[in-house]
C-alpha cells in the first residue's frame, strides 16, 4: 500500500483516462441500435421497458480488458470513493455482468456523487429503458439534469411505431415542443433485423423540472387516427398507463 500512496497522483491521472475511456464506451452505446423483444404496438408505453441498448462490445471490452488491473489498483487506492464504482460498473458492463454494473453505479449514486455527468445520464437512461417506475425515472432524470443542467447529452425514448406520414411527424414534434422542459427532438430511424425501428433524442431546457409521462403522452400521440387528434389527447398516469381523453 506504501508503493500505491507513493504514486497516487500517477494513479489519478490514470482515473482520469479511464474516465475518458467510460465516457466513450457510454457514447459507443447510446449510439448503438436499439434491440426488441417483441409485443410493442403504436403506443410509445408500451414499449418503455422492452428494449435494451446492444452492444457494440468489441472494442470496449478489450479496452477494459487491457486496464482491468489499473481499475483494481485504483479500487484498492480509494474504494470509497463513487468513481471507483463507477469504473467498476462501466468494467462489468463491459463484461456482459449488467446485474454487477448497476449495482457499482447505484453504490456510486448512495455516495451522493454529483459531478459524473456520465454516470448520471447513463443511469437515468437505464431506468427508463427497463421500465421502472414513472417516480424512479423522473427522480433520476431530475437528478441528473439539476446537477448538470447545461448537458446537451439526450434521453432517448423508443418507439413502437414511426410516424407513417409527414402530419404524423409534424403531429409529434409540435407535442413535443409545447413540453416546458423539452429544448429540441430528433426522430432516428435504423434497421433491426431487416424490420424499421424509430427512436425519439430528446435535449432538454436548463432549469426546468422533467416529468417523462409528458414526452411518453407526446409521442404516443401517434396511436390516435389524425382524425381524432384535434378533438383528444393523451394523458398517462404512469409510463405504460395512457388513455385518450377529449381536449
Amino acid at each position: 500500500m506504501a508503493v500505491l500512496q507513493r504514486y497516487r497522483m500517477l494513479v489519478i491521472v490514470y482515473v482520469i483516462v479511464l474516465g475518458i475511456g467510460a465516457r466513450e464506451y457510454l457514447v459507443s452505446r447510446s449510439n448503438g441500435t436499439v434491440e426488441w423483444l417483441g409485443g410493442c404496438q403504436a403506443s410509445a408505453a408500451a414499449c418503455s421497458n422492452t428494449g435494451t441498448q446492444a452492444l457494440r462490445s468489441s472494442d470496449d471490452s478489450l479496452f477494459w480488458m487491457r486496464h482491468a488491473k489499473m481499475t483494481e489498483v485504483v479500487a484498492q487506492l480509494n474504494p470509497e470513493d463513487p468513481d471507483t464504482d463507477f469504473l467498476l460498473g462501466m468494467q462489468a458492463l463491459s463484461e456482459g455482468d449488467i446485474e454487477e454494473s448497476i449495482r457499482r453505479l447505484e453504490e456510486a449514486l448512495e455516495g451522493g456523487v454529483k459531478h459524473n455527468n456520465y454516470l448520471l445520464q447513463y443511469y437515468a437512461q437505464y431506468e427508463l429503458e427497463r421500465g421502472a417506475d414513472w417516480r424512479r425515472v423522473n427522480l433520476a432524470v431530475n437528478r441528473w439534469r439539476i446537477n448538470h443542467p447545461f448537458s446537451s447529452d439526450p434521453l432517448t425514448i423508443p418507439l413502437g411505431a414511426g410516424p407513417e406520414t409527414p402530419q404524423d411527424e409534424n403531429d409529434m414534434y409540435q407535442a413535443l415542443e409545447a413540453i416546458p422542459w423539452v429544448a429540441g427532438s430528433q426522430l432516428e430511424s435504423f434497421v433491426l433485423e431487416d424490420q424499421p425501428r424509430w427512436q425519439i433524442a430528446l435535449t432538454f431546457q436548463p432549469g426546468e423540472t422533467v416529468d417523462v409521462r409528458e414526452a411518453i403522452e407526446a409521442v404516443t400521440l401517434l396511436s390516435l387516427p389524425p382524425n381524432d387528434r384535434p378533438r383528444f389527447i393523451v394523458q398517462c398516469s404512469t409510463l405504460v398507463d395512457c388513455t385518450m381523453v377529449p381536449r
